[in-house]
């Protein structure tokens, strides 16, 4: 009589189909990091791509003396807010559209409200959370734009002119 040998079971022993499974999970894992981080790559580098081209027209202008900052407002169209000294000495702040090669407007840091006064009405409303404020480009002028949370747990987009602090518009969304 012959008998049969087995393998011997073990714990550890996994079986083929599970291998399989396995492998090809961590292949496509690789293939999502890999496209997940060269899309994050392209994104970053669409968004601050032209801050050395937008450098080099505050320059070739004569708009600023030394630019300190360059960041980029998203409304109709993009807009370039460029941070610097002019030929006087004074903080300034240049909004420029790359796409027609055009300065919109230049403004003296001294001639401008604080953030802290254009977070003032953030901070008189007693529920409201501060989020952000940022230098933006509404209605063909130079406006803070400050986002908070309200008391009716709105997410609110505030735009307030530079050098007044008038209100210019007022975003409420309501969150579900």
């Amino acid at each position: 009589m012959k008998m049969i040998r087995t393998q011997p079971s073990s714990r550890f022993t996994v079986p083929k189909w599970a291998q399989w499974v396995l492998l090809v999970l961590g292949i496509l894992f690789v293939i999502v990091s890999t496209l997940s981080a060269w899309m994050y790559l392209h994104i970053e580098d669409s968004k601050t791509g032209q801050y050395d081209e937008v450098k080099e027209f505050v320059r070739s202008e004569n708009l600023l003396e030394n630019t300190s900052e360059v960041s980029r407002y998203n409304g109709e169209f993009p807009i370039h807010i460029v941070s610097g000294v002019n030929e006087n000495d004074e903080e300034t702040h240049v909004f420029i559209d790359m796409e027609n090669k055009e300065e919109l407007a230049s403004v003296p840091a001294a001639d401008m409200i604080g953030e802290q006064a254009a977070k003032k009405n953030v901070n008189e409303c007693s529920g409201c959370e501060f989020v952000d404020i940022q230098l933006a480009y509404e209605e063909n002028r130079p406006v803070w734009e400050v986002t908070y949370k309200d008391e009716s747990s709105r997410y609110v987009l505030e735009y307030l002119d530079v050098t007044n602090g008038e209100e210019v518009q007022r975003f409420a969304f309501r969150q579900t």
